[in-house]
């Protein structure tokens, strides 16, 4: 029988409105395991770094933040082919991602491949680095050369995890990849307390780590297998696979070759710069600043396929729509970490750490967290452009960030110490809200920028400043100890999240409201 086009036009709606469904389902789901899954680790890690300074002191501590630093830069070698797979399986509709596997195999031939090379050269070089870069004064360069050639190992071993990461990202399995991760980084962590409590010893803990990167490795490969058994998951070569996305690969491994110089930088100069000492302050006031990017990546995890998905299938309004969504939980709940750490950061690290450490890292964590909230502004933008196939524009203003960037960080250190590489971060992601919003904005997103200043971006940054900020002005006014101090954080955190609830918008609210009836409704179902 022939449908007439009013019924063809109903079935339309009606496949639209199941996959819109379908997508806030997926949606949802991967936003909130990523943010359990980066609330765990974020915990742990507020957990386990006054273990790791107190008991081995500053400059190892400085060394372990050395050790991430190392990773990140070596990660740029992948050429752009992690997130390349995340947004080739993200927009793959063919039977079973038959037209991803030639992909997958000669991305796992690449990473196992330069896995080798990467320990390889590493551990030959480790004696020079010990011995050329740093400044030390309680850690021997002997055992310096002996922890770097462990950490070459480690390194190799957890380098091919991105392309698993990816894998899992490009299904929206984010529920999976949350728990693997989370599982694995447990044992890392929770294993390295255990060695240092009991034998306070750093080349062992450096060994530890090594072996919990080769466990790691292991259970993503199985998870893989299992969760995707349609894939080939032995090494191959497609020159066609390459040839299909190599523009994209390349111009997204210029935009992590840029990124890693760029957010690596001032660690890498302070290190050689400043003494160990001075980097452990500075990575400790780092690592308490990315309690804001662990949320922050959390959503742009989940958020990232959600715009490829949108722009594959050439639906505008619905990029639009998720960008303003995104725009706006992302500037609140990151706001909800960064105006704490502003405004009491210097109480909060006294009692996490100790009052030496709170005296010589509180300016910078101040700094650094404002920088990061201004980095969480631009990460929806910057998202968009990944995910519509347009990074060659966003390479091109890294770029050139980069240059100005470098001279400026060299200077503010020579100046002020780690306080100038902190006020460095803080202008450059100033620089960026400037240049890339307006980018993404006028070329992909067709909207203009000013109601996006004025609606969304100025509303949360007055929200922190007088919810915060007017509480930090009473306990100077009032000279309050340190435990009414935090505790007036409190209501400061009510009063946030209150007014930040009608910031959030018309469209963020009824989600939320729709989700807590959900929420009821299971709750009498069980009942």
């Amino acid at each position: 029988m022939k449908q007439s086009p009013g019924g063809r036009q109903n079935l339309n709606v009606l496949n639209n409105q199941k996959s819109t469904v379908c997508y806030m389902s997926t949606l949802k789901r991967n936003i909130f395991s990523n943010l359990v899954g980066g609330g765990w680790i974020a915990l742990l890690t507020l957990i386990i770094t006054p273990f790791q300074v107190n008991l081995l002191g500053v400059e190892a501590f400085g060394l372990i933040g050395f050790i991430a630093t190392l990773q990140i830069m070596v990660s740029v070698l992948d050429l752009g082919l992690s997130s390349t797979i995340t947004r080739e399986l993200a927009g793959d509709t063919s039977p079973a991602r038959v037209s991803s596997r030639p992909l997958i195999r000669t991305a796992l031939s690449f990473y196992w491949g330069m896995a080798l090379v990467i320990g390889v050269i590493l551990a030959t070089f480790s004696g020079l680095i010990a011995r050329a870069w740093f400044t030390t004064n309680t850690v021997d360069i002997a055992v310096l050369e002996q922890g770097l050639q462990v950490i070459a190992i480690m390194l190799a071993l957890r380098w091919p995890v991105s392309l698993y990461s990816g894998a899992l990202a490009g299904i929206q399995r984010m529920d999976i990849l949350n728990i693997v991760k989370a599982s694995v980084i447990t044992l890392r962590l929770v294993g390295g307390i255990i060695v240092i409590l009991v034998l306070r010893d750093l080349s062992l803990f450096l060994i530890w780590t090594a072996f919990s990167a080769l466990v790691e490795v292991l259970v993503f490969q199985t998870v893989c297998r299992k969760v995707m058994p349609e894939m080939d998951w032995r090494p191959g070569f497609s020159i066609s696979a390459i040839l299909a996305v190599w523009v994209f690969s390349l111009s997204m491994n210029g935009l992590g070759l840029v990124a890693m110089g760029i957010t690596q930088l001032d660690r890498l100069l302070i290190s050689k710069m400043l003494s160990l000492e001075s980097l452990g302050y500075y990575i400790l006031a780092y690592t308490a600043a990315t309690a804001i990017s662990m949320v922050l990546s959390a959503l742009n995890a989940a958020l990232m396929p959600s715009f490829a998905a949108a722009h594959a299938a050439n639906e505008q309004e619905a990029l639009v729509q998720r960008y303003d969504k995104a725009c706006r939980v992302t500037l609140f709940a990151t706001g909800l970490v960064l105006f704490i750490l502003v405004f009491f950061g210097r109480p909060l690290l006294e009692i996490w750490v100790n009052p030496v450490v709170a005296e010589n890292a509180w300016r910078p964590l101040a700094i650094l967290a404002l920088g990061f909230w201004l980095s969480a502004s631009v990460s929806s933008a910057y998202n968009i452009g990944v995910a519509c196939r347009y990074p060659g524009p966003l390479l091109k203003v890294s770029a050139f960030s980069a240059v100005i960037y470098m001279p400026v960080l060299y200077g503010l250190i020579t100046g002020w110490g780690i306080e100038g590489a902190a006020v460095a971060w803080l202008l450059l992601n100033a620089g960026y809200i400037v240049v890339i919003v307006p980018i993404v904005h006028r070329n992909i997103l067709k909207i203009p920028v000013i109601p996006w200043l004025v609606g969304i971006l100025l509303p949360f940054a007055v929200l922190g400043i007088i919810t915060f900020g007017g509480a930090r002005l009473i306990t100077n006014y009032l000279s309050l100890t340190l435990g009414f101090e935090l505790a007036i954080i409190v209501p400061a955190v009510i009063a946030y999240m209150g007014l930040g609830y009608f910031i959030l918008g018309k469209a963020v609210r009824s989600d939320v409201i729709r989700m807590i009836q959900r929420v009821i409704r299971t709750k009498e179902g069980i009942l």
